[in-house]
């Protein structure tokens, strides 16, 4: 046990010498010819520096241990040769805000970028829309999109047009900022103001953003981060990874002045999608969500009645909650004992009204899931109570 301890502590004390971080991602590459510059597997794609030779005896000791995530708010310890799978879907996982065009340096989690950008981007954001159009005007346009349909997830994309210096191309690019899995694609039409000309780009391919290689900066010849494989110190010409590249010339005799043409992007449902919930009867058509908090649904009782609050949701001034059915017989809030006026927790109630929630007797084998009107009147007479 002490010789595991002590492992841990020398391969947590090593770094990359690109990126500094922690030497856990394979493979471990050897930069420097007395062997203490490496290179982790993270910064694979960066060639800026040639590689001496793989350093294979390090990675074999070091599958013995267990060490960190590379991010800091993530307090999990895993075995090294899980660290890349598990960075790469860390719920703790940050990146730089995308909107690199608005000169925000801020750094946060990919799970707040959608309330990041509408706090500091708002006039960047496309809301429940399919599609929208960018006039040729910047070197560079990147926006945020939410692609909401009735009954669905909601999905956040990030679009970017960027055009290259000194010439005629220019370069679209959407991503997720999770796996879709083939789910969706994109139609990239191109049309002129001018007159009723258009032509489309159909089923473009959506991957998942990734910071290292679709940085604006870097694309714009402006990022000094030596980790990222498109930097300015390493490359003289942009290079536009995945991006769909088109020549503007080749448009000239379709739409004259190719200054004036106008993008069309439109998120498109690949494959038949599985809604959250049957929209007519409310019931889930998910067996895998992860609805069965039961601190949910503490919190979405009553604590007077302990029946399941439903619009509407009522506080007094102390933020104690209660359904409208206790709110009409009572006049001052049990907990505090002040006076109840008709402050109502909207939050709560949009909550309420959305969540899909597991049955109370699902660990006796009850399979129904629903929004909590129908889940109410289904506990009550559960087949499976008693089991």
């Amino acid at each position: 046990m002490a010789e595991l301890v002590e492992l841990r502590n020398t391969i947590i004390s090593l770094k990359c010498c690109l990126c500094e971080n922690l030497l856990t991602v394979p493979p471990i590459m050897v930069l420097s010819e007395d062997g203490k510059q490496l290179k982790c597997g993270r910064c694979k794609n960066n060639n800026d520096r040639p590689s001496i030779c793989r350093n294979f005896a390090f990675e074999n000791v070091a599958m013995f241990s267990s060490v960190p995530c590379m991010y800091k708010d993530c307090s999990k310890i895993m075995p090294w040769k899980e660290v890349e799978r598990h960075e790469d879907d860390c719920d703790k996982k940050t990146i730089k805000c995308p909107i690199y065009n608005e000169k925000c340096d801020g750094i946060i989690q990919v799970r707040d970028v959608d309330s990041h950008c509408h706090r500091f981007h708002n006039d960047k954001i496309f809301h429940n829309i399919s599609n929208f159009v960018f006039p040729f005007l910047a070197p560079s346009v990147v926006c945020f999109l939410t692609f909401n349909g009735l009954g669905y997830r909601p999905q956040n994309f990030v679009v970017m047009i960027m055009n290259t210096p000194y010439s005629n191309l220019s370069n679209v690019y959407v991503a997720s900022f999770e796996e879709i899995d083939g789910n969706f694609t994109y139609d990239l039409k191109l049309s002129c103001a001018n007159n009723n000309t258009s032509f489309t780009y159909e089923n473009q391919t959506i991957s998942k953003y990734d910071e290292k290689n679709h940085c604006l900066r870097c694309m714009n010849g402006g990022c000094d981060l030596t980790f990222y494989p498109h930097t300015r110190i390493q490359h003289d010409i942009p290079v536009y990874n995945h991006f769909k590249t088109i020549d503007l010339t080749l448009m000239e005799p379709l739409f004259g002045d190719y200054f004036k043409i106008r993008y069309t992007i439109t998120i498109v449902p690949k494959k038949k999608m599985i809604p959250l919930w049957d929209t007519a009867t409310g019931i889930s058509l998910r067996n895998d969500m992860n609805a069965n908090d039961e601190c949910l649904k503490k919190q979405l009782r009553c604590p007077i009645c302990m029946e399941y609050m439903i619009s509407k949701i009522y506080n007094c001034e102390n933020g104690h909650v209660l359904c409208d059915a206790c709110k009409l017989r009572l006049t001052e809030c049990p907990s505090c004992r002040t006076k109840l006026g008709g402050l109502r927790n909207f939050p709560l109630e949009n909550l309420a009204d959305e969540l899909v929630l597991a049955c109370i007797f699902s660990k006796n084998g009850c399979a129904f899931t629903g929004r909590l009107e129908l889940l109410s009147q289904h506990e009550k007479e559960c087949e499976h109570e008693g089991e």
